[in-house]
Parts: structure tokens; sequence; C-alpha cells
């Protein structure tokens, strides 16, 4: 089974996870969005776009690139990027984006079973 396959109500019962409401960046601070991004985004709307994937590329990546410009290079951003973390437990597949403090770090992989 791939992550895609999880829902939040299936992960809960699977995976024991549990949520709850909360202020998750309480000090956090509005930032200007930058003015290529909201001229970026208006453009997509321009474009045929096939499939969900190339349509929430579109918005997702230029936002994310925002993000890396906003933090100075700090956040390093893996698209596409195979974990498969416990097949047993059907996380497996490609993860659409990853998030991790530049600079970018060495390939992920699964550790080897000891």
């Amino acid at each position: 089974m791939a992550y895609s396959d999880f829902t939040l109500e299936k992960a809960a019962t699977d995976l024991g996870i549990t949520t709850q409401e909360a202020d998750l960046f309480p000090q956090l601070v509005p930032l200007p969005i930058p003015a290529w991004l909201d001229e970026t985004l208006k453009k997509r709307t321009q474009l045929f776009l096939i499939s969900e994937k190339a349509r929430s590329e579109f918005i997702i990546a230029p936002i994310l690139l925002a993000c890396r410009d906003i933090s100075q290079e700090r956040l390093a951003i893996f698209s596409g990027q195979i974990l498969d973390v416990d097949p047993s437990q059907g996380l497996i597949g490609e993860c659409d984006f990853i998030l991790a403090l530049a600079p970018p770090l060495p390939p992920l992989r699964r550790r080897s079973p000891s």
C-alpha cells in the first residue's frame, strides 16, 4: 500500500496516530508574499493541466520555493523521493514533498533491518 492509500482515519486506526487542535506556531509572524509568487500562481490558472498531479505541482512547488527564499535557503525540498519506511505497515512509496533543514542531506534511504 502506498502513502496515498492512507487517509487520516486509516492512519489513526492502523498506526495509532491521534490528532488534536493546537496553535502549532504561536509566535509565527505573517510575512509578505513575494510579488513573483503572486504572478506565478495567476499564470497557473491560464494553463490547461491534464492531471491532478500537474495541477498540484504548479501550485505547491512555487509556494515551497518562496518559503525557501524567505528562509534564506535554510529549507531543503525533496520532490518525488522514494521513502519505503515500513512495508509491513504499508508505509511505502513516493512522497510528493519532504521538507528538511538545509543544506541538503544525502539521499534518503530506508534503514536496513539489523
